[in-house]
C-alpha cells in the first residue's frame, strides 16, 4: 500500500513538473488540460460557480455551518469546533478526499465553499475548481 502511494506521488510529481501552457509531455506524447477537458474526461456537468480558493466568500454563505457563539468572527479560517456537529463527517469526507488535508483541526473558507456545493446551497463549478487546483499544484511544484 504504502509503495502504491509512493509511486502514485512520484507519477503526480512527473505530471505537475511537465505541465506547461495547459499541455503536460509524457513518454513522447501531449495531452491538453482545461476545465473543458476534465469535463469530457470525468462527465462532471459544466455548471456552477466558477470560484476557487483565493476569492473571498460573504460572511453570511458561511453562518449556517458555524456554531452561533462563533458566527460573528469573520476569519479567512477557524477551528474545526466551530462547525456544527451534523456537519462534521461530510467536512472530514471534503477534507480528506475531496482536498487531501491533513489538517483536521482549521477550516478554511475553501472548505465551507465545498460543503455549501455538496449540501447544495451554492453550486460550484468542480472542473473549473480541478483544473484551478492542477494548475496552482504545477505552479507550487
Amino acid at each position: 500500500m504504502v509503495q502504491r502511494v509512493q509511486s502514485h506521488l512520484v507519477l503526480t510529481k512527473v505530471f505537475l513538473s511537465n505541465l506547461k501552457d495547459n499541455q503536460v509531455t509524457l513518454s513522447g506524447e501531449t495531452f491538453a488540460i482545461s476545465s473543458i477537458i476534465i469535463v469530457a474526461t470525468t462527465g462532471i456537468r459544466n455548471v456552477g460557480e466558477r470560484w476557487f480558493k483565493a476569492q473571498t466568500l460573504d460572511h453570511h454563505y458561511y453562518e449556517p455551518y458555524l456554531k452561533p457563539r462563533y458566527r460573528n468572527e469573520r476569519k479567512r479560517f477557524f477551528p474545526f469546533s466551530h462547525l456544527f456537529d451534523t456537519y462534521s463527517p461530510m467536512m472530514k469526507i471534503i477534507m480528506k478526499y475531496f482536498t487531501c488535508e491533513g489538517r483536521f483541526s482549521k477550516l478554511y473558507t475553501y472548505h465551507i465553499r465545498l460543503l455549501m456545493h455538496f449540501t447544495r446551497v451554492r453550486m460550484l463549478n468542480i472542473p473549473y475548481y480541478f483544473f484551478r487546483g492542477i494548475e496552482k499544484m504545477a505552479h507550487t511544484v
